[in-house]
């Protein structure tokens, strides 16, 4: 066997080079015998492969390690690109508030007044200046609302839980109840994530009033010893979840803020109504014990 398998790999040779062939299979014949005879040739082909193995092996495990600094690198240029981004949006929020509190607030207080001043000839004009009052005093109150949405609370003093409940105590109106609820409050994020979760459910809410045709809403807010979950239902139509729809309404924001927290959003939605739950990480040298 030894024999077939030694003169099979040696390839054949012209007729001129036969007396050198000759000689050459008389003297590496015997020697190759020996080898494998003895076991020393297949330990060695065995011990070659196995260097090749851990040989490559080892450079994939090198390639894995650069994908994965790669990965993390890549994630950390678009956290660092949402959080400019956020920062641009809180800015031009607070610079809107600004503009509305002081033109548009001053020109309802200056209108208010000059109704009140005005005399009036007959008793219609009176009952017409009076209505005209009621519109001003509700439209002040509206942009008072919209100032307050858009300049961020004072987060990192105030617990989460307590502007949120505020924010829905301002935002219930005739057509639409909103129920917020939630358990015990815990630190696990600093202020300028607090800020990032409040405008998650802002956005959530205002999409609820513009879209969904509701009468009534639900919002949790619940702690866990390693996560936070929110909880957002409404009973009104419905939405479409194709990607297309989700960022014609306006939760494209929502997507990448919860993102930006390292989080993920579920969505479920029918002819009852629609459920938002978000699902949020928490740091675990932030986390309290429960």
């Amino acid at each position: 066997m030894t024999e077939e398998l030694f003169m099979y790999f040696i390839p054949s040779t012209p007729a001129f080079l036969g007396p050198i062939h000759s000689y050459f299979l008389r003297l590496i014949y015997p020697l190759s015998t020996y080898l494998v005879s003895s076991g020393i040739l297949p330990i060695a082909c065995i011990g070659s492969v196995s260097v090749w193995i851990v040989v490559m092996l080892r450079r994939l495990e090198a390639y894995q390690k650069r994908q994965k600094e790669l990965l993390r690198k890549l994630q950390e240029q678009q956290a660092m690109m949402t959080n400019q981004e956020l920062d641009i949006q809180e800015a031009e929020r607070k610079r809107i508030a600004a503009d509305i509190h002081d033109e548009i607030g001053g020109n309802l207080a200056a209108i208010r007044v000059n109704l009140q001043n005005l005399h009036y000839r007959t008793k219609q004009d009176e009952q017409k200046a009076t209505s005209l009052l009621q519109l001003v005093d509700q439209t002040s109150q509206n942009v008072r609302r919209a100032a307050h949405n858009l300049i961020p609370p004072l987060f990192g003093n105030i617990p989460l839980t307590d502007i949120l409940q505020s924010y829905f105590s301002l935002l219930n109106t005739p057509d639409i109840l909103f129920h917020f609820c939630t358990n015990k409050y815990q630190p696990y994020f600093d202020a300028r994530q607090e800020l990032i979760l409040y405008r998650i459910i802002m956005e959530l809410t205002n999409n609820i009033i513009r879209h969904a045709k509701a009468s009534a809403a639900t919002i949790q807010l619940l702690y866990y010893p390693d996560h936070l979950e929110i909880v957002v239902e409404d009973d009104g139509i419905g939405l479409s979840t194709s990607p297309g729809r989700m960022q014609g309404i306006g939760l494209s924001g929502v997507k990448s803020r919860v993102r930006s927290l390292g989080g993920k959003l579920h969505v479920d939605s029918g002819i009852s109504g629609t459920t938002f739950i978000i699902h949020i990480p928490v740091i675990p040298q932030h986390a309290a014990t429960c």
